[in-house]
């Protein structure tokens, strides 16, 4: 019995030694995909590498991918997410997400959705803005069809432009998704950028 705990304890740290590796590759591949940099980090006990960070700049603005985890225990959840600084956002904040069970409760809450006039995205996607006219104008088909391919939520809050989704970066499919939606997620940061200048004029 004693061995076999002692055979599951080294399994599980294999394992996990062996993500944070993979995961740390992925990265270090992804970054140089993107043109950023993997900062720099030591593993612990020489063998778990902690959630690897890719940051630099991408059309002048500031880009950072992480994990981050929220939670404890049994409830303790792993997420993948980039963040896109723009120079500026004119006070612009909005969230899209799939729509869903959690859109739901939102409205039931009182949360208020724009609808941008296409039926397909509208139905696929629950969208929030402090700047709907703005927002329904700059969301133009060609960047509606860009959204397609995701399944996280995008938001832009507190002069920054995130995409997040469930899970680490030790998956190659994840990593390939981030190295495309930074993409969009830098166009939805150059709309910030247009809606800071609209207010400046206004």
């Amino acid at each position: 019995m004693i061995v076999g705990f002692i055979a599951f304890i080294g399994l599980a740290c294999w394992l996990g030694a062996r993500a944070s590796t993979q995961a740390r590759e992925n990265m270090r591949q992804l970054a140089g995909r993107l043109g950023l940099e993997l900062e720099a980090a030591q593993p612990a006990l020489g063998l778990f590498w902690p959630d690897p960070r890719v940051s630099g700049r991408i059309r002048g603005k500031a880009v950072l991918l992480y994990n981050y985890t929220t939670g404890s225990g049994k409830s303790r959840h792993t997420w993948s997410a980039v963040a896109v600084t723009p120079a500026a956002d004119g006070g612009l904040t909005f969230g899209i997400s799939r729509q869903g069970f959690a859109t739901r409760l939102q409205e039931m809450f009182g949360a208020k959705e724009i609808t941008v006039g296409s039926s397909e995205f509208d139905a696929a996607w629950f969208v929030q803005t402090n700047d709907p006219d703005f927002l329904k104008a700059a969301l133009l088909p060609e960047l509606q069809e860009k959204f397609r391919s995701y399944r996280g939520a995008f938001k832009m809050e507190k002069g920054t432009v995130t995409y997040v989704e469930s899970g680490r970066f030790d998956r190659e499919e994840t990593c390939r998704r981030f190295e495309s939606v930074t993409a969009l997620v830098c166009d939805l940061a150059d709309l910030a950028e247009v809606h800071s200048r609209h207010a400046v004029r206004t």
